[in-house]
């Protein structure tokens, strides 16, 4: 006969904690370095790369790399040619990556940085500075030139094929879903594209495209829910798919705004220049300063690790700026920390935990998102069968978006993420 064990959990739904503050963090570079991108491959949090130039034309390029989730980096490519400057990044695992140089070129690593090769994705034509990277999947991506407009590839980024509907000035590019992308740039215009980047038609125009204003950074939660950013605070947010945009604008926000990240169709980080960070946690209504303000440097890109460590990188005139922000897990240093199992991924109404064979009856079950605000919290009783060693938690009240689920036993932390849809 299988032995049932009642359980009394704690079970707290909780958003994730991040800590108060946003730490400059030191790079080992002395000089002038405008970091224009950084990334964290997914599915771990400890090893990430950030690359940049001497200069916003034609610069020197620089790729940094951390092994402790940030804490330091250390320099992995230098170049001091001109044009050789990096623009943007995507890392497919922690060893494979692809970067774009102001001067058209991409470079390839396939050990973690050790080496870079270089190769021209176009010998035909001059493209141009690589404005942005973006994947779907490991083969799948588009990117944007300046010059030459967007390209695609289905083999990595090998070969690349330029859209046979294009256009020239765009900024920056991301997926609504596996076919369907927008792209946003000069003249506050924004593009679409329903057949993976291959044709591309005008989706929208800000109210000051005629007075040359650029729209900047791009991202979508899902396929309903996107942000593009402008200048002077201005964005623009839809919540149907590109088929409607409103248009909003951050207070007392009077620069150039880049970076956008989502953490659910409700919560969003945007960096700005001069450096600050914005949040807004009801889908833009209403935005508070998430960071001070810093006059000084600029803010590229924001972007959060599985773990949900927030990052930013920016311009700065010792070696760039690094900004982290660290969550409370990431704080609690007497736990040791492993892997949990958890499906389905992505969930609905149900995820089933399987249970490490060493935990205890007292367990601790949280549940939290990439923010640091209590949804719920409550106190049930739970059975799990010692065979199979699962656990359900009910998800059906959360909202879509990625989580992370933390189980503490017997001085052990266990760890997953998942996707609520």
């Amino acid at each position: 006969m299988k032995k049932i064990v009642l359980l009394t959990l704690s079970f707290v739904l909780a958003f994730t904690a991040h800590s108060q503050t946003w730490e400059s963090i030191d790079t080992p570079v002395n000089s002038n370095l405008i970091l224009f991108d950084i990334d964290f491959p997914s599915g771990q949090s400890d090893i990430g790369y950030t690359g940049g130039s001497s200069s916003t034309f034609n610069g020197e390029g620089t790729i940094l790399k951390t092994e402790d989730a940030g804490l330091t980096w250390t320099v992995v490519y230098e170049n001091t040619d001109s044009g050789t400057g990096v623009t943007a990044l995507h890392f497919f695992n922690s060893s494979l990556g692809i970067a774009g140089t102001a001067s058209g070129d991409l470079l390839f690593t396939s050990n973690g940085g050790t080496s870079w090769a270089p190769f021209d994705p176009d010998p035909n034509n001059d493209q141009g500075e690589i404005r942005a990277l973006e994947f779907n999947n490991d083969l799948v991506g588009v990117m944007i030139t300046a010059w030459e407009g967007v390209y695609y590839t289905q083999d990595a980024g090998f070969t690349w094929t330029q859209a046979s509907e294009n256009y020239v000035g765009g900024q920056d590019i991301t997926y609504a879903s596996n076919s369907n992308l927008f792209a946003c740039g000069n003249d506050q215009k924004i593009f679409s594209s329903t057949d993976g980047g291959d044709t591309w038609t005008e989706n929208f125009q800000g109210p000051n495209g005629a007075m040359m204003w650029v729209n900047l950074g791009i991202s979508f939660f899902d396929d309903q829910n996107g942000l593009v950013t402008s200048e002077d605070g201005q964005y623009f947010h839809t919540t149907d798919g590109g088929a409607n945009w409103s248009v909003g604008s951050i207070p007392d926000q009077f620069g150039l705004m880049r970076g956008v990240h989502f953490d659910s169709a409700d919560d969003i980080h945007v960096c700005a220049t001069p450096g600050a960070v914005y949040k807004t946690t009801d889908g833009g209504q209403m935005w508070s300063l998430d960071s001070p303000l810093d006059v000084d440097p600029s803010y590229y890109e924001i972007i959060f690790a599985a773990d949900g460590t927030g990052y930013v990188c920016g311009s700065g005139s010792t070696g760039g700026t690094i900004l982290r922000k660290a969550t409370v897990v990431d704080n609690i240093a007497e736990f040791e920390r492993q892997p949990l199992s958890v499906f389905p991924v992505p969930c609905q109404n149900k995820l089933t935990v399987s249970l490490p064979l060493d935990a205890a009856t007292a367990l601790t079950v949280e549940v939290r998102n990439l923010h640091g605000q209590i949804v719920t919290s409550q106190t049930e009783s739970r059975t799990f069968d010692n065979a199979s060693g699962q656990l359900s938690v009910n998800v059906q009240s959360l909202a879509q978006g990625l989580y992370t689920i933390t189980l503490t036993s017997n001085n052990t932390l266990y760890t997953a993420q998942f996707v609520k849809e």
